[in-house]
């Protein structure tokens, strides 16, 4: 029975340590409430507004007191030596796996490879129901507004801009794409205050990026305009942003127009150029319009397979198949991992095959038929060992199922004429069934 009862106690101990505050968020707590009181004593001291802002902020901080980004587990172990983990697991977050201790107040994730934080997330803040950053940025504002010290508004005001900064990193890290938006802005517009006069791009740059990546693409344009204006651009990179937003909104024209605009301004981009490429592939528009650009590309990125097959296309849709097949040969040997190059190739040697057929069909002449069938049948041989590579190089499970398609037709055509045709059409149909 006295066992019991020890067992017993120690259980309500732990629940009492893992219910209590910390030290911190209590200290945070009755400094808020005296920071108030003076407030209201000295309401016409703009020194007294500056306080209440700095214990707001301290209510923020009092969870996390001593952590930062990317410190070791060991330093965190000591400053937080008086809280209880009260479980700690393997987490997969946007593809990254992490160790996660769980605190009644906090989680902390950290890179297993390096025992660092990655990222912290506040699960229950010392002022609850209430934004304490918010608040102090209107208590710093108000001590502004009647005189404050410029020199400690600044200091209070870029600190401020700093707890959002991290928030907003802490946030992406862990795939929170809307939290870390709305904290990269946050940090910006902070950073915007007279007291402080700086336009923090990076903060804006990634309040975009963040917001595109948490598909509110209409809230990304307007940052990433608002980049444009104050002349961040990134080379570029801001520009491509905006279009795949514009296109994921459907603004095919403005698409367009922020791509042509940003490729006059920074024609080396490849991140530009090749979205200006694939839009217009995609809109079948002007052919040599595209080929230029893709040329433009092409001279500053020399060994991009993928450049050569995105002009390969355009040929193969104007039909200039020969074209086609020498470039999608130029990205092969470029890249022989390449699969999209032999890929195409087959099917441009296979679509020759059947632009053939249909012209055999309305042929009357028979010795002018049997020429064209002689062709189809060169056409689908050829397409053969492109197809093949796919087949046995790809690790694209669709890619090497539509290979095998194919083949399957081409031997299916050629089953009867040797030994080794039918053994192929049997192989591949077998494959398609779901067999080896």
């Amino acid at each position: 029975m006295k066992k019991i009862f020890i067992s017993i106690a120690l259980v309500l101990l732990c629940v009492a340590q893992v219910n209590a505050q910390s030290k911190e968020v209590a200290k945070s707590l009755k400094d808020l409430e005296k920071a108030k009181a003076t407030s209201l004593k000295k309401a016409d001291k703009a020194d007294s507004w500056m306080k209440l802002g700095e214990a707001y902020a301290a209510c923020y901080d009092a969870p996390i007191t001593g952590l930062r980004l990317d410190q070791s587990q060991m330093e965190v172990k000591l400053f937080t030596k008086d809280q209880v983990v009260l479980k700690s697991e393997q987490r997969e977050v946007a593809g990254q796996q992490y160790n996660v201790d769980v605190y009644s107040d906090k989680e902390i994730y950290y890179n297993p490879a390096t025992g660092a934080i990655a990222a912290f997330v506040i699960t229950k803040p010392a002022l609850e129901g209430e934004d304490a950053l918010d608040l102090a940025l209107q208590n710093f504002k108000k001590a502004e507004g009647m005189g404050g010290d410029a020199k400690a508004l600044k200091l209070n005001l870029t600190t401020l801009s700093r707890r959002h900064f991290t928030e907003a990193l802490s946030a992406y890290r862990i795939g929170d794409n809307k939290r870390a938006s709305a904290a990269f802005e946050k940090s910006y517009i902070v950073n915007s205050e007279p007291a402080v006069g700086e336009v923090d791009t990076l903060a804006l740059y990634y309040a975009g990026v963040t917001a595109a990546m948490a598909k509110d693409n209409q809230r990304a344009v307007d940052f990433f305009e608002k980049c444009v204006e104050i002349g961040y651009e990134e080379n570029g990179e801001v520009c491509a942003y905006m279009a795949d937003c514009y296109k994921f909104l459907g603004d095919t024209a403005k698409t367009k127009q922020v791509l042509e605009a940003g490729l006059a301004k920074y024609p080396t981009s490849q991140s530009v150029l090749v979205a200006l490429i694939n839009i217009y592939l995609e809109t079948n528009d002007d052919p040599n319009k595209v080929i230029a650009v893709i040329h433009s590309a092409q001279a500053n990125e020399p060994t991009n397979a993928s450049l050569y097959y995105a002009e390969g296309g355009v040929y193969k849709n104007l039909k200039q198949y020969e074209k086609a097949i020498e470039l999608y040969k130029k990205a092969a040997e470029i890249d022989a991992n390449y699969m999209f190059a032999p890929w195409a190739i087959g099917e441009t040697y296979y679509q020759m095959g059947l632009d053939v057929q249909e012209k055999a069909s309305m042929e009357t002449d028979d010795n002018k038929y049997m020429e064209l069938v002689k062709m189809l049948d060169e056409y689908l041989k050829d397409a053969i060992e492109p197809f093949q590579t796919v087949f046995e190089k790809s690790d694209d499970a669709e890619m090497k199922r539509y290979s095998a398609e194919y083949l399957k037709n081409i031997f299916f055509r050629f089953r009867d004429n040797d030994e080794t045709s039918k053994a192929n059409y049997e192989k591949y149909v077998k494959f398609l069934e779901g067999g080896e």
